[in-house]
């Protein structure tokens, strides 16, 4: 990269690079990550080696237990589980393979358990999609493999998947494919994917195995049924044992405030090989670990005040161990960026970049700050007759919070935890989700968006604070009156095609709710800035708190009156009065 520097975001737009990004994740996706798998380690310690070749010196790695028992966070910690290979072939009537690991590398679904010596010979059932009683009705399905089909319900897999193996079924065949979303990813128009899937047996109480298969194959297999009989041969060669999961820690250390961070955080593992959605978050941390290693150390960007960390987990178990071990830390950690699936080349995998934000349970200034982040952050492409870059082909926009990664264990402990991550995503989880499918613009997007984000954090004093309070106060009064032009546009709108059943009442309390409650959830996360001065006295910032604060709900009473009169000026006939 070249160009001169104007500011902080200069120069990571100018150092951080994409294409070193992708590289790294070709690099990781040569390991099948299961929890506590060879391969999980080997992508770690590979992660480890890029750091210290980059010249991070404090970078240290903890075990912790994936053995059924131990307790961490909502519950005991899975056994760990490594796959060797599988192949599932049908015997009669008409010999033919169905599925075989080394052609669809995600098929073995996590915790299952290997066959005997040799395989296993059992007749097949066809259970439908295994969601109702009568699908099981008078059916014994003692050590049979059966036949579970897609369903659109959320949860339909693991509640089929638990009823056939506490029926006794020995194996699971399933073409259920998750997040399908038309005319791209659904079962017809993608029928080769073969989706990863989780065993409901991370304790290892079930004898059981189950392989997702492509949608062909399930047809092929049903077809054979409404003949007659199908018997099929397997072989399942796996692990499911007490290992342990590793914890990688990179700390680039504060020059004042050391105890107290900002935190990367991405998992190392992955549902299957090659999963590079799950690759590309560990990738993207090596690289900002590398820049803002580097300009320190060079002298181009001063040392933050708070210590900035890179943490490489197995998704959702590190974390909960994490915490576990680090509960005093929690009060100091003032952002945690959740990284998962920050590369996917928006063309071919129908994806955007999102930021979901942080939920409303605990108010925090990160959401509308990191939204300012996104907007000020430097970009690649012009406008015709501009001077500067203000123009990004990389779709980078706003969800709201969603439980989808670590984010929402950092979240339940108050710890600002926005996720950066892409969605829809045309191949996920399924054998398809190679690194080539990952483009190097939409990482340094991602990159150079969040590095900013979190130096400024960790580099944050008193009138950064009361900066990002400004911020915050602005975008949530814009808010409300949107909410209030909302509501009245939905009754000028109704009132239009002569009322729709649109109850004016109804839709001014209801407005009138949504300012209350926008006001008071923004006017705690203005206030929450403090919490980035550690206690500290700083004349005039605590007056301008409340001065936002008391602002907010004046303007909420004002928008909220104005929808009553709007709707006052209704008829319920839908003519105004």
């Amino acid at each position: 990269m070249s160009g001169i520097a104007r500011d902080v975001g200069d120069l990571f737009h100018r150092e951080l690079s994409g294409e070193r990004a992708q590289a790294t994740t070709a690099a990781i996706t040569r390991f099948h990550r299961p929890p506590g798998a060879s391969g999980y380690h080997a992508a770690t310690n590979l992660v480890a080696a890029e750091l210290r070749a980059a010249g991070l010196k404090d970078v240290a790695s903890t075990a912790y237990p994936l053995d059924g028992e131990t307790v961490a966070g909502e519950g005991p910690l899975p056994l760990a589980w490594e796959p060797h290979g599988a192949v599932v072939r049908v015997v009669s009537p008409e010999p033919g393979e169905v599925v075989n690991m080394e052609t669809a590398s995600s098929c073995l679904a996590w915790w299952s358990r290997p066959t005997p010596e040799g395989g296993m010979t059992a007749e097949l059932v066809d259970l439908g999609r295994g969601e109702r009683d009568e699908d099981y009705a008078g059916t014994d399905l003692t050590g049979k493999i059966v036949l579970i089909g897609h369903t659109e319900r959320p949860g339909g897999w693991m509640y089929a998947a638990r009823r056939a193996m506490e029926a006794g079924a020995r194996g699971i065949l399933s073409d259920y494919l998750f997040y399908t979303f038309a005319p791209d990813r659904t079962r017809e128009t993608h029928p080769e994917a073969v989706q990863l899937l989780r065993l409901p047996n991370q304790r290892g109480q079930f004898d059981a195995w189950a392989c997702g298969i492509a949608y062909p194959a399930a047809q092929r297999l049903r077809e054979l049924l409404r003949l007659g009989p199908v018997t099929l041969h397997a072989d399942v060669r796996c692990d499911l044992f007490r290992g342990h999961g590793q914890n990688l820690l990179a700390t680039i250390r504060g020059r004042e405030l050391p105890e107290e961070s900002v935190f990367f955080i991405a998992h190392c593992s992955a549902a299957t090989c090659p999963c590079a959605n799950c690759a590309a978050g560990p990738a993207l941390m090596v690289e900002i670990a590398r820049v803002l290693h580097g300009l320190i150390e060079r002298g181009e960007l001063k040392r933050p005040r708070r210590s900035v960390k890179f943490l490489f987990i197995i998704e959702g178990l590190g974390s909960r161990a994490y915490i576990e071990q680090h509960r005093d830390e929690l009060d100091r950690v003032k952002a945690a960026f959740c990284f998962d699936s920050v590369g996917h080349d928006q063309g071919k995998l129908k994806s955007v970049l999102l930021f979901y934000r942080h939920p409303d349970s605990s108010p925090s200034f990160i959401n509308d700050y990191f939204a300012g982040v996104m907007d000020r952050s430097p970009k690649d492409g012009t406008w015709v007759f501009a001077d500067d870059a203000d123009i990004a082909p990389v779709q980078f926009t706003q969800a709201p919070y969603t439980p989808w990664s670590d984010n929402h264990i950092w979240a339940a402990y108050g710890v600002p935890s926005p996720l950066i991550m892409s969605w829809p995503d045309l191949h996920f989880h399924t054998q398809f989700l190679t690194a080539d499918n990952t483009d190097p613009r939409v990482f340094r997007r991602a990159g150079v968006t969040t590095a900013l984000a979190a130096y400024e954090i960790a580099d944050a004093g008193a009138a950064d604070a009361l900066m990002m309070a400004d911020e915050v106060a602005a975008r949530a009064g814009f808010r409300l009156a949107e909410i209030a032009n909302r509501a009245v546009h939905r009754l000028a709108g109704a009132a239009r095609v002569g009322g729709n059943g649109v109850d004016a009442t109804r839709v001014s309390a209801r407005a009138g709710r949504e300012l209350a409650y926008a006001a008071e959830r923004d006017r705690r996360a203005v206030a929450s800035v403090r919490t980035l001065l550690s206690g500290e006295s700083v004349p005039g910032l605590d007056d301008a708190i409340a001065a936002h604060g008391d602002a907010l709900h004046e303007q909420a009473e004002r928008a909220a009156a104005r929808v009553v009169a709007a709707a006052d000026g209704w008829s319920g006939g839908g003519e105004r009065a």
